[in-house]
């Protein structure tokens, strides 16, 4: 069995990781297709039947590209927003569980250790200190587009949401940007940090 190669530094993967060894960027998993039912077999005098589709010659795993998972896209054209927006936003501040405030002006990533993935897509990296490790290596991308702030969950293990006036509104994991407002706290597993 062949093994699959990282995307990002073309390492052997080790099997069931959700990390590259090498360079620490996130794997996504893909699962093998299911085998499709045969087709009933009908005798035509006239139709050949059509060749099998050739299998990959290194028996790997296809592996995302960097950009290609929702959450990495530059702009998606009609976010769904939890919550309404009031005010167009040049710049935030994220105010951090030990009390440091990290401001974005553009593009970053939230999580334990989101340096390496950060630097591949050219984002600010911010890194939360988390005992309890409900915080995942990347948890969330933070982006200011058009005026406002997009958030959008990175795949984390314990989920991420957006706490508007008292509601939590739950991100999907990997799922499309939505709208957070200044005032809101973004919820990353036990972790809250304040958007200011």
């Amino acid at each position: 069995m062949v093994s699959a190669r990282c995307a990002y530094c073309d390492a052997t993967l080790q099997p069931n990781s959700m990390y590259c060894a090498s360079c620490g960027q996130l794997v996504a998993s893909v699962a093998p297709p299911a085998p499709a039912a045969p087709a009933p077999v009908r005798p035509t005098r006239a139709k050949a039947s059509a060749p099998a589709p050739e299998a990959r010659r290194d028996g790997g795993e296809d592996v995302p590209l960097p950009g290609a998972l929702p959450w990495q896209a530059p702009r998606l054209p009609r976010p769904s927003a939890a919550v309404a927006r009031t005010v167009a936003v040049e710049r935030v501040e994220l105010v951090l569980p030990d009390g440091h405030r990290a401001v974005l002006t553009g593009r970053a990533l939230i999580g334990r250790k989101p340096g390496q993935e950060a630097l591949a897509i050219g984002a600010q990296a911010i890194e939360v200190t988390d005992a309890g490790r409900s915080v995942s290596r990347v948890h969330l991308a933070v982006e200011l587009v058009d005026g406002r702030i997009m958030v959008a969950d990175t795949g984390s293990s314990n989920g991420s949401s957006i706490e508007h006036e008292g509601r939590l509104h739950p991100l999907q994991p990997g799922g499309a940007q939505q709208e957070a407002q200044p005032g809101d706290v973004l919820v990353l597993g036990d972790v809250r940090i304040q958007v200011a």
